[in-house]
């Protein structure tokens, strides 16, 4: 794990949560076929950043990206948290325009674990198990053990597609809401310059981020 895991502090975003370095998957082992159920995805999507954190060097930047773009598709419902965080605007987007800033946040999303997931350095991930929430949805309990024993409570809300249980949401500490700091961000602009403005930031920070990774 980078020296970047150490900046900031740990409740001050997910993204600094990604860089406290998840993660090893020592929950006992779930049953053949559970990529089906809301703790398979998450689990399978931790075995995958498992493979990208131990190859972190070999791979660089764009290949920790290029590795990791299927696999948040496949975790995560981009389509979905693009709109949430867009909150009242996505109504007022054309196809074309929604279809723009899901592009831009999956790129987003992607930019950030390729970023922060630059290493390992032997922390634990452990599903704790699930509870069932409104709107037919669940929240699939872990948390992050730290080499030093500290345990980071991280839960990912999940919702069930006609594909599958998909990520709309990350939690920690049981209050931070990723979604609810992106909208507030994200409304902010779009209410003060458009849809344009916003596209030209999320840019600018994927490409911040290609430029201060190795």
């Amino acid at each position: 794990m980078s020296r970047k895991t150490t900046k900031g502090g740990i409740c001050g975003s997910w993204r600094r949560i990604c860089a406290v370095g998840v993660v090893l998957i020592t929950a006992s082992s779930l049953p053949a076929g559970a990529q089906t159920t809301a703790q398979g995805v998450i689990d399978q999507f931790h075995k995958s950043l498992i493979g990208v954190m131990t190859r972190a060097g070999e791979l660089g930047y764009n290949g920790r990206f290029a590795k990791l773009s299927p696999e948040i598709a496949r975790a995560f419902h981009i389509r979905v948290m693009a709109r949430i965080v867009a909150g009242r605007h996505w109504k007022s987007f054309t196809k074309e325009q929604q279809s723009a800033l899901v592009q831009a946040f999956g790129q987003m999303t992607t930019a950030t674990y390729a970023n922060r997931f630059d290493g390992f350095s032997g922390e634990q991930f452990r599903i704790l198990g699930e509870e069932p929430t409104r709107r037919k949805s669940v929240v699939v309990k872990s948390e992050i053990v730290k080499s030093d024993g500290e345990a980071i409570a991280i839960n990912y809300l999940m919702r069930k597609f006609k594909r599958g249980w998909r990520v709309v949401d990350v939690q920690l500490q049981g209050a931070y809401s990723e979604l609810a700091t992106r909208r507030s961000e994200y409304s902010s602009i779009l209410r003060r310059s458009g849809l344009p403005a916003l596209l030209s930031e999320i840019s600018g920070k994927v490409a911040a981020y290609e430029a201060g990774s190795r």
